[in-house]
């Protein structure tokens, strides 16, 4: 279009010279008007390029504040209340029906591979979902949800549960005699069936109902057996409490779990948001605005938190001095796997750091 603009000014001009004007100052009219069009040619293209930087930024940003806001209402809604939604709703729509008992959905899942393991009820859990969707906050109700189930079903093998994060790169797994929950971002490797196949059971985060469905059809046609899909919409409308009676009634547990647990989270997301190396950016900005590159909103309700009151509240919960004796479990007790030990000013310690020292994202406290 510019330049076809710029062939048909140019023509125009140059036959009005030409008509018009005597040779000498033909060439120098002609040479004058050949350089303003050149000036309005650049002037537009400069306009058209300023425009459309200015769309990409203004839709990057919407985007960021959309998945900004999402994220702060949903963790809005999981502090609000400690107390269990009355009505959870039909999730007959979003997962597969759960089957009451634990075994009958490991046997289900192993293929034959060994009977005496499936038998034993020993089988691998895989927690996967994107970045910002709430993934850590299902790996760790996945982990402590199946550590109750030993405690229940095979209390030898309790304190052996094993719950890790497994990045990029070349995958290695406990035997599938150890019960296990991996966590992991890497799409291929959840996919690659010679490795995982149908000896794993794999939940699911995502941003939305739909993207949760889709991403649940695209694992059971790879061979992979799909536990339950915690999206964001739902997790917004039936908070914490919804999704832990589902892990809870996956996972077999007895109902007398359901307050522990309740209390247990209801702490450990205040811990999850206003603590630790992954705290919420909009926290660590409000503790220094140093440590992001861009301008964010205070974070709702931090600040008015007492954390250390808060961490000490967590570390006398039932279900934490039941995991604490177990040392392949104490990460879990933790607001993220790459914090340290909790000792009741731990919180306090870390956001004291990040006003001093400027801890980033994921920045532990003895690396400064």
């Amino acid at each position: 279009a510019i330049g076809y603009i710029d062939w048909t000014l140019g023509f125009a001009l140059v036959r009005d010279i030409r008509s018009s004007m005597p040779s000498r100052s033909r060439r120098r009219r002609l040479a004058l008007s050949r350089y303003r069009l050149r000036i309005i040619v650049i002037s537009f293209i400069f306009a058209i390029s300023a425009h459309l930087a200015i769309t990409i930024k203004y839709n990057y940003d919407n985007e960021n504040d959309l998945e900004n806001q999402i994220e702060t209402k949903i963790m809005e809604e999981i502090m609000k209340s400690n107390s269990r939604p009355l009505a959870l709703g039909n999730f007959s729509a979003l997962q597969e029906k759960p089957i009451s008992n634990i075994s009958q959905k490991t046997k289900l899942s192993l293929k034959q591979v060994d009977v005496d393991k499936s038998a034993n009820n020993i089988t691998r859990f895989i927690t996967y979902g994107t970045l910002r969707t709430a993934s850590t906050l299902q790996f760790n109700m996945v982990c402590v949800c199946l550590f109750l189930n030993m405690k229940e079903h095979k209390p030898s093998l309790a304190n052996a549960t094993k719950c890790y994060f497994q990045g990029k790169g070349n995958f290695s797994y406990p035997s599938l005699d150890q019960p296990q929950v991996m966590k992991s971002h890497d799409f291929k490797h959840i996919t690659n069936t010679n490795k995982l196949g149908a000896e794993s059971v794999v939940f699911i985060t995502a941003r939305t109902k739909a993207e949760g469905n889709k991403l649940a059809n695209n694992l059971k046609g790879f061979g992979n057996v799909v536990g339950l899909t915690q999206d964001l919409e739902t997790l917004s409308e039936i908070k914490a409490d919804g999704f832990l009676d589902l892990y809870a009634h996956f996972f077999d547990l007895h109902s007398h779990y359901l307050p522990m647990l309740q209390e247990h989270y209801t702490l450990w997301g205040k811990l999850r948001v206003c603590c630790g190396v992954q705290m919420s950016k909009h926290w660590r900005y409000e503790l220094n605005p140093a440590t992001s590159s861009n301008k964010l909103e205070p974070h709702p309700y931090c600040g008015s938190l007492d954390i250390d009151a808060v961490e000490k509240a967590f570390m006398n919960t039932t279900i934490f001095k039941m995991i604490d004796d177990t040392s392949s479990l104490g990460r879990i007790l933790r607001p993220a796997l790459k914090d340290e030990a909790l000792d009741g000013r731990y919180c306090s310690s870390y956001n004291e750091a990040v006003r001093t020292k400027d801890l980033k994202f994921d920045q532990q406290l003895n690396s400064v």
